[in-house]
């Protein structure tokens, strides 16, 4: 296993581009690889020192007053928030990431799994980051490899206050490169070890990858210039548009983001926002010419065999210019001539144009460097065969979804399902009995991951059948789903409550059994022999709906490995899924006489949708308690009881796999207000014709409107992103079987004051019955 402590999570092209081509390059040559997801923390002598600098104060204001600027201003703000969904999509469908670590201490532990450590690429040895000791691989444990690939300084000189922490770190690595001659230098100078010469790891992923990426279909129609400049220059764009005069396209750029930049306004005939990193590729490539300041606009240019010009963002010698790694790039590849100062935009464009790039003989070039770098790598990883497991490895927690597939996949039953101390279950492997044929590596949803290619539509719909309605969590739609499929006898597959109240997926195959299966139900689902059920199912030519969260769909669809006309898949939004134990200890809690419970309603919307309840029915009696004023909703909120992989999972991002994707319209309001009668309104996301076909059969039983595209992006990302665990979800566990459950949730899941008045406040309102009077008089206010 291989740890790569790769930036990943800046909001820009390069950074997302590069951590996925570390990736890619040391997975393709057959190793387990993983991005180390660290965020560091700054010390109390970290702030106390920006205290006492001037300079720090002045960046800290200056960086807080841009981007307060850029949030004041609405139509900026959205599209930050834009391209910020685009760019957290890119990474949930293409990074493979570890837990979030905050200490060093605790990453030091975790990384004893790892039989080396590559840190790279981008400008990730700037002082700030050897500061950190994080991309020095100071945490990485003595016996393990530590390897740096095309990392760049970012600097051409390092001061003298910094030299010593520099030696020691860089005389850590076992092994060295740079991605820019002038790092390479400093490296020498610092230490007298020689590191290698490498390409960025861009360069180094084959064109095919990033040409399937960027799909086939350009995003823009016709012959245009793309820009994509970092810097402020107004001559830069003045070029772009004699350049436009001359050769008649029209200019198409991405303005830059992290700050309002003046002169990125009116000076291109398109300008996009909700463009991702995949996007990004897809314009450099169907361009007919490239101008840019950027390093990896240049990398994408070069490996599309685009006609581009890099212009100078720095005026030469200009302190904290990152001038170096554009000029080694174009050096290396003897394209210094379309390096365009400052002193040279404007005159002889013309013969700038006409003398077009050569790439017969910048690929030679190119493919002499990527075999040295090459050869780099698997000197460094020389003695570390890739390793194959031979089957389910749990190295750590978050990496399991507790699916179940693996142990239904399994042709040996060699591996059970068993609870751990929190209550979630994990697979265990009996060597004696294990094959080594590796179907549970294969079935894994979270090892296999897929991202999901078709696109989607959406609806605001609910039920108009009253009854319905009123019984479902929104607004009804799943119920009309599953009628339709068992009226043409086919079965449902969903999560219902066993006599216990254990939650579990079972089939059904008749009306009155929809209700043990529709509603929410907060409590992870046990799915063993689920699997099996539904292939003998599908098999015998029975139609299936199988009901469940994103994992679970992604791992039947692994187990069945092949595509059934007759299956029917839906997946829900999921807010992460609590503990069966958690579970358990509520129903103790709320039920010490142990009277027969009839029903549990996690969502009983009898006040309204928004103010809902969670109720337990008995024989005789009920409680039904405000969802935020009681416990175990109050924790599940807070997300203080999930899973641990929740807070990491990335098999719920969009676009889905499954058919349908139902969920509550929380901002129907906002979307819809005439739609809006506070009683649940469904979300309905159609993935796939099958999908559309089934929606199609309920259209009469149910009132519904298309969601506008410009509307969805802002619903939709939230729900496809991981869920925070709460910080003290560890010590919430820790003291559970010590602590009362109530004390605990009551501890940990606190709420502001404000809102623990308004709750206490619906709750004697409720009481004395006014509320609902009180909710039907502001509705219509």
């Amino acid at each position: 296993m291989i740890g790569l402590a790769t930036p990943y999570k800046t909001q820009n092209y390069g950074t997302k581009l590069q951590a996925y081509a570390m990736q890619t390059i040391f997975s393709e040559i057959g190793y387990d690889t993983e991005i180390i997801n660290y965020t560091h923390i700054s010390s109390k002598k970290d702030k106390i020192l920006t205290l006492l600098s001037p300079k720090k104060l002045r960046e800290k204001a200056k960086y807080k007053k841009a981007t307060k600027k850029a949030v004041s201003n609405a139509v900026y703000a959205e599209c930050i928030s834009l391209r910020n969904n685009q760019f957290n999509k890119f990474v949930n469908n293409n990074l493979h990431t570890t837990r979030n670590f905050v200490n060093l201490d605790s990453l030091r532990e975790y990384s004893k799994r790892y039989d080396a450590v590559i840190c790279g690429s981008d400008q990730i040895w700037l002082p700030v980051h050897i500061r950190q000791n994080y991309y020095t691989l100071s945490f990485v444990p003595e016996g393990t490899r530590k390897i740096a690939y095309a990392p760049s300084f970012g600097i051409s000189t390092v001061e003298n206050s910094d030299k010593k922490l520099y030696q020691n770190s860089i005389n850590n690595f076992d092994f060295l490169s740079c991605r820019e001659e002038s790092g390479c230098k400093l490296v020498h100078n610092l230490t007298g070890r020689d590191a290698q010469l490498v390409l960025d790891p861009t360069l180094m992923v084959n064109k095919k990858s990033w040409d399937k990426m960027s799909g086939d279909t350009p995003i823009v129609d016709g012959k245009y210039i793309f820009c994509y400049f970092l810097g402020q220059n107004p001559e830069h764009r003045k070029a772009v548009r004699k350049l436009s005069e001359q050769t008649g396209f029209k200019v198409v750029c991405i303005p830059y983001i992290e700050g309002y930049t003046e002169s990125d306004d009116n000076y291109a005939d398109i300008s996009l926002y909700d463009i991702g990193p995949d996007g990004f590729i897809n314009l450099i490539k169907n361009a007919q010419f490239v101008c840019t300041d950027s390093f990896h606009g240049s990398v994408f240019s070069t490996i599309f065999e685009r006609q581009y010009f890099v212009f100078e963002r720095f005026a030469s010698g200009m302190k904290g210019s990152t001038n170096t790694r554009l000029e080694s790039l174009l050096k290396s590849l003897k394209l210094e001539y379309r390096h365009i100062k400052c002193s040279d935009i404007l005159p002889d464009w013309d013969k700038k144009i006409a003398k077009s790039i050569d790439y017969n003989k910048t690929n030679a070039l190119l493919d002499n460097l990527k075999n040295e770098s090459f050869n780099y790598i698997l000197k460094a990883l020389d003695g570390i065969p890739p390793k194959k497991s031979k089957h389910i490895e749990l190295f750590d927690k978050y990496d399991c979804c507790g699916c179940s597939a693996c142990a239904d996949k399994c042709p040996t039953n060699s591996i059970s399902m068993k609870p751990d101390k929190e209550g979630f279950l994990y697979p265990e492997i009996d060597e004696s009995k294990c094959v080594e044929c590796s179907a549970c590596l294969k079935v894994c949803p979270i090892k296999q991951f897929r991202k999901g290619e078709n696109d989607f539509t959406a609806f605001a719909a609910k039920s108009n059948d009253k009854e319905i309605r009123h019984e479902s969590t929104s607004g009804g739609i799943f119920t009309h789903l599953a009628k339709a499929i068992i009226s043409n006898g086919g079965v449902v597959v969903g999560a219902a409550f066993d006599e216990e109240f254990n939650v579990k997926h079972i089939v059904i195959e008749n009306d009155k059994d929809i209700k043990k299966i529709s509603g929410s139900k907060y409590v992870q689902s046990s799915t063993q022999g689920i699997y099996k059920k539904i292939k003998e199912l599908l098999n015998t030519g029975k139609t299936v709906m199988f009901s469940g969260t994103p994992c679970q769909i992604r791992a039947l669809k692994s187990y069945l490995d092949k595509n059934y006309d007759n299956l029917i898949l839906i997946d829900l939004f999921c807010h992460g899924v609590p503990s069966p134990k958690i579970w358990q200890r509520y129903l103790e809690f709320i039920n010490p006489e142990k009277k027969c419970i009839q029903s549990v309603s996690f969502r009983d919307k009898r006040i309204s949708w928004e103010d809902y309840s969670l109720t337990v029915k008995y024989d005789e009696t009920e409680k039904s308690t405000f969802w935020k004023d009681d416990s175990y909703a109050r924790g599940f909120g807070f997300s203080l009881f999930n899973r641990p992989s929740c807070s990491k999972c990335r098999l719920k991002s969009f676009p889905r796999v499954s058919d349908i994707t139902l969920g509550d319209l929380w901002l129907i309001g906002q979307i819809f207000p005439d739609f809006d009668d506070h009683k649940g309104t469904s979300f309905v996301i159609l993935n796939s014709d099958k999908g559309c076909k089934l929606f199609e059969k309920i259209k009469n039983e149910i009132t519904f409107k298309e969601i506008p595209k410009d509307m969805l992006n802002l619903t939709y990302p939230v729900m496809g992103s991981p869920t925070k665990a709460h910080q003290n979800r560890s010590k919430f566990f820790e003291q559970l079987d010590t602590i009362p459950f109530d004390v605990l949730v009551k501890r940990y899941a606190t709420i502001d004051r404000k809102r623990e008045y308004k709750i206490k406040r619906n709750k004697i309102l409720n009481k004395i019955g006014v509320l609902p009077l009180l909710k039907k008089i502001k509705r219509k206010l």
